[in-house]
């Protein structure tokens, strides 16, 4: 659940240019990586509602 705050606070300001990816300052990457843990975050969540490894 974390990752996805997270994620949504990256991808909001990587495009409002209010922060940037570290090594980078690119803004686009930094909203990229974002994304990335918000997609990780929804697969986590579905994972654990279906019960998880089965």
């Amino acid at each position: 659940m974390w990752n996805i705050v997270i994620g949504i606070v990256f991808v909001i300001g990587g495009l409002t240019g209010n922060l940037a990816l570290r090594g980078t300052d690119s803004g686009g990457a930094l909203a990229a990586v974002g994304g990335g843990m918000v997609v990780w975050g929804i697969f986590q969540m579905l994972k654990a509602r279906q019960g998880g490894d089965q």
